[in-house]
């Protein structure tokens, strides 16, 4: 009877799985949305910024995607029966640093002093940041998808298979 969770305990846990994380991605929704409005960015720019993901990031994402939402990540970097709470945390503090590196990705720039990168650029990486950190979506592909979608509409002017991997060992070096 020791090992049994009370009705209490479930509720919290309910809370912390369910609701808990359904109101964190509201509330990133609605930031992404009010930046997007405040910084006047077209789906034209949507676009071509999606659009201009390297595939290769867009199969990082996914495996990133898959990794959180099988918990085969959570469960490696937490270990089994840790607490919902720490597992949202980890869930959200990983999911930042994914969007930093993302956004570095696209911005094709060590620093990340957001005021030089484009609004249109972090609203992508913030979107794949999203679509990683909202449940049951590592097992589809829908940002491949959208991804595929994007390259037919801006006609293919901004298909990259590869990043740039000469600018980027150019920059970590120091020389550009």
């Amino acid at each position: 009877m020791g090992d049994k969770q009370g009705v209490g305990e479930r509720a919290g846990n309910y809370f912390l799985n369910k609701i808990g994380l359904r109101l964190t991605i509201t509330g990133i929704m609605a930031t992404i949305a009010w930046y997007a409005q405040e910084k006047s960015v077209s789906i034209a720019e949507f676009n071509a910024a999606y659009a201009s993901i390297p595939l290769t990031g867009i199969m990082l994402a996914m495996l990133f995607d898959y990794g959180l939402d099988t918990g085969k990540l959570y469960n490696r970097m937490l270990g089994r029966g840790k607490s919902p709470l720490s597992k949202l945390a980890f869930a959200i503090g990983a999911v930042a640093m994914f969007f930093l590196a993302f956004t570095w990705l696209l911005a094709g720039t060590i620093t990340l002093n957001f005021a030089t990168i484009t609004p249109a650029t972090l609203i992508a990486s913030a979107f794949v940041a999203l679509i990683i950190l909202l449940p049951h979506t590592g097992t589809s592909e829908w940002l491949l998808w959208l991804w595929i979608a994007e390259t037919i509409v801006t006609g293919g002017a901004y298909l990259t298979i590869l990043p740039a991997i000469s600018l980027l060992i150019g920059a970590l070096l120091g020389g550009v």
